[in-house]
């Protein structure tokens, strides 16, 4: 079947109902036309690709650029812009191959090989070559679509060809090609890479979730969004073989990671502005700053496989980006994952979809996803939130991984109190120890601690940490192997009124000799969570409990005591409490990002002491230990009431009014009990390796 003639990206229908919207002024039509037309125009008068405050090369943000402005000529063309579209095009179009391969720390050894940059471009130009082609002479025409078949297609083909393992950059690569072919036409190339694109998909989980990271599974979920959109409109049998479904799934696992918005408050880097930004659990390579990208949640609203997928997806555009459509930076937009909206979203607002909330999508408080990300709540837009990285199944796209199992984000009163560090440039230096277990919220292991001396010496001792580079999931003749096991293990995941239990088991991601090291939560109301550690090692180890303090705009207010770490930022508190044998030390100045940048030393990067790490250090080595920490949650100002009173095996937190006491059964953990200041009691029982959470009858 012959494409029709219409374009890949905007149809007559789109185009004549987004100019009928702004004629009758349809306030989301004219706004986000008002945005794009703004931000497109502040390009054009540089009168180049870069403006004067870019912080990166022009590779980065080619593809948003000239998308946008491609989008803006096709529905309302201009001289001005014409002439911008075709300087800023043939200049990238006549730009050498060797330069096509991307910036000089990519591979450049001949036959070249493309990059990730090279798949941008080939976005960049196909968006130009589809909405503006009449702003070239026809031979110029012939120049772009050379330079997108020897220059895109050509490269991104070679590394595809070259390799094997299945995650973000195939589905990155896999992209340029589709879209470059889609509106170039070769059919045949189409239909060969309509089968990548099959297969990119999988590199998502069973469950929709994405193995490396939230932000990657964004990155990934947008190329493929990206080809199918190429196809959807003048190849529609063969978007039809493409199922969105893999990764639309996933908006639930999306939806369940996001906090909240507010203003982020300045930390010395760059200025954020006043705007709500986002906030989302930022497990592996991932950053605090996130939201789905603009035009995949509205893909999704058109295009996913549920009525509640597509609104939930549909939500979340309007949580995130209608109130604020200005909002930058755009010069990351993709590729340095501070996501945004782009070209495609006035398309796709043209396909009315009803938006809903995680909560009227039924989605639950306390939720697990087969990636290991895992989430407890006291309601939607409630006061707490506990994020974790815990139990698993095998990762079907891994990479970008941290030493992170068993560490968890804490969240009250829409503050981030334990976080994760995120990550910065990776050229950084500090990238693998922002990476390692000890700047997270989990436990790291001393095997040489007894022949230490000044106590910043321990960090530099023989320390046990995990493994978080694994083997890649290869394709093998077409087919991919064998999802790859992490060592996590989901043991409970369960929910009763006020009470939410979370355990997972990661002995086999620390290996020897850690033969077990499970960490229960367990989560009574908005105030109280218990954290339950149960390790078992072959031969004497010093088990440290690292605990990352967030400070990245220097406001947190905290206290040290002998067992209890008391931290205030604005108007949230925590007081989290030792109940083991360790010491605690002087904080380590740690590193909090707030995005990620692809060059160094630029806004989103923390400075030292953006976060601080606090450790509990066993005093001794041992085989075994069972060891709680208890931690209230509270308004800063009446923190001070929260105390612990401990009695053999019972915990008890109160504040005067409200009490809840942990009862450790066993020193293996395998019975826990959780106790209401009213007498109500659940049961966490361990029933031949299978766990659960009973509410037990009450008396008298």
């Amino acid at each position: 079947m012959l494409r029709n003639e219409a374009s890949c990206f905007l149809t007559d229908t789109e185009r004549t109902r987004i100019l009928t919207g702004l004629q009758n002024g349809e306030p989301l039509v004219s706004r986000f036309y008002a945005a794009l037309h703004k931000r497109v125009y502040e390009r054009v008068v540089t009168k180049g690709l870069l403006g004067p405050g870019a912080t990166v090369a022009w590779y980065y943000p080619a593809a948003e650029y000239l998308s946008d402005a491609a989008m803006l000529y096709a529905l309302e063309p201009d001289e001005g812009l014409a002439n911008w579209l075709r300087t800023v095009t043939l200049d990238i179009a006549r730009t050498s191959a060797y330069d096509w391969a991307g910036p000089a720390f990519r591979d450049h050894l001949e036959p070249l090989t493309g990059h990730l940059e090279t798949a941008h471009l080939c976005w960049a130009l196909s968006a130009v070559y589809d909405l503006a082609r009449d702003v070239f002479s026809e031979s110029e025409q012939a120049e772009v679509r050379q330079a997108l078949t020897e220059k895109g297609i050509v490269l991104c083909r070679r590394w595809i060809d070259k390799n094997t393992h299945l995650a973000n950059w195939r589905g990155i690569l896999m992209s340029g090609v589709l879209v470059a072919a889609a509106v170039l036409n070769e059919q045949e190339l189409i239909d060969q890479y309509v089968s990548e694109w099959q297969r990119c998909a999988l590199a998502f989980q069973p469950d929709g979730s994405y193995g490396e990271s939230l932000q990657y599974g964004n990155y990934l979920a947008f190329a493929l969004m990206l080809a199918y959109e190429s196809l959807s409109r003048t190849y529609p049998e063969k978007a039809a073989l493409l199922d969105v479904g893999t990764y639309g799934k996933g908006i639930r696992w999306v939806a369940s990671s996001m906090f909240y918005a507010k203003p982020l408050a300045e930390n010395g880097s760059g200025s954020w502005g006043t705007e709500p930004r986002a906030r989302a659990a930022n497990f592996n390579d991932s950053a605090a700053l996130f939201r789905p990208s603009g035009d995949l949640l509205l893909h999704l609203a058109v295009h996913a496989g549920t009525d509640d997928e597509k609104q939930l997806a549909r939500g979340l555009f309007a949580s995130y980006y209608e109130t604020v459509p200005t909002q930058g930076p755009h010069e990351l937009a993709t590729f340095g994952m501070h996501n945004d909206w782009g070209f495609l979203t006035l398309p796709l607002l043209t396909h009315e979809t009803k938006g809903i909330s995680p909560q009227e999508a039924g989605l639950p408080l306390t939720t697990a996803f087969s990636n290991g990300h895992t989430f407890m709540r006291d309601a939607w837009n409630g006061k707490t939130i506990v994020a974790i990285n815990g139990g698993g199944e095998g990762l079907h796209g891994p990479g970008h991984l941290h030493g992170d199992l068993n560490s968890f984000i804490l969240v009250h009163n829409r503050e981030r109190l334990l976080v994760d560090p995120g990550h910065s440039c990776y050229r950084n230096l500090i990238h693998g120890l922002e990476s390692s277990t000890q700047t997270h919220n989990t436990c790291t292991f001393l095997v040489e601690a007894e022949t230490l001396g000044l106590q910043e010496d321990k960090a530099k001792a023989t320390m046990l940490e995990q493994k978080s580079v694994l083997p890649r999931r290869l394709l093998i003749n077409g087919v991919p192997g064998p999802a790859v096991d992490r060592g996590n293990r989901r043991l409970i995941v369960a929910h009763d009124e006020p009470v939410s239990v979370v355990g997972s088991e990661i002995g086999n991601a620390c290996g020897a000799p850690i033969d077990t090291f499970s960490r229960f939560w367990l989560m009574a109301g908005s105030n109280v969570l218990f954290v339950i550690d149960r390790i078992e090692a072959s031969q004497p180890v010093t088990t440290v409990w690292n605990w990352l303090v967030n400070n990245r705009d220097g406001q947190a207010q905290v206290d040290t005591q002998p067992t209890c770490l008391t931290v205030r930022r604005n108007e949230a508190g925590m007081k989290l409490f030792h109940c083991g044998n360790g010491k605690i030390g002087y904080p380590v100045y740690g590193y909090v990002h707030d995005a990620y940048h692809v060059e160094p030393n630029q806004y989103g990067e923390g400075k030292p002491g953006s976060g601080l790490l606090y450790r509990w250090t066993e005093k001794a080595a041992a085989t075994a230990r069972t060891v709680v920490h208890a931690i209230a949650l509270d308004e800063a100002i009446v923190l001070d009431r929260w105390a612990l009173t401990v009695d053999g095996n019972a915990f008890t937190l109160s504040n005067g009014q409200k009490k809840w006491t942990l009862i450790v059964q066993d020193d293996e953990a395998h019975q826990l009990s959780l106790v209401s200041g009213h007498g109500r009691r659940w049961d966490v029982l361990n029933e031949s390796g299978h766990y659960s959470l009973k509410r037990m009858p009450d008396h008298g």
